[in-house]
Formats: structure tokens, sequence, C-alpha cells
């Protein structure tokens, strides 16, 4: 894969979002999330530790998931 075929910052956040989305369950490592995603480490690292920030995502230190355990919000 080529620097020009991997998400945008902006393309990357939407589509970690969306799969968190469908799969509300959904755990995954870094190495996972890298080749699930297309991006590269610092890419992905960056764009998952920013929606941790926000509070969308939860770490346990190994790997990512919905902050709110997977749960649907009404």
């Amino acid at each position: 894969m080529t620097p020009s075929d991997m998400p945008d910052a902006t393309d990357l956040r939407r589509l970690v979002l969306a799969e968190y989305h469908e799969m509300p369950g959904l755990t995954l490592t870094l190495p996972q999330a890298m080749r699930l995603f297309g991006a590269c480490q610092i890419s992905c690292q960056q764009t998952l530790d920013q929606l941790v920030a926000e509070g969308l995502l939860a770490t346990n230190g190994r790997v990512f998931m919905r902050a709110n355990g997977g749960a649907r919000a009404a």
C-alpha cells in the first residue's frame, strides 16, 4: 500500500467511527486497526487516540473499543 492509497485524516476518522457503529462489540489492537482501516501506524494511532480523548472510544492499553461498552445509544 502506498501513501496515496491510505485514507486522509477526515476519511480515516469517518471510517473508524462507521466500523465501530456497525459492530458495537468490536475490539481492535493497533495492528488490527491498521489493517482494517488501511492506515499507517502514525495516522491510525493518532486517530484512535483522538477518539479516545473525545470519549467516543476507550482503550485498556491493548485494544480499542466503543467507550460505552458497545451499547447503542437510544
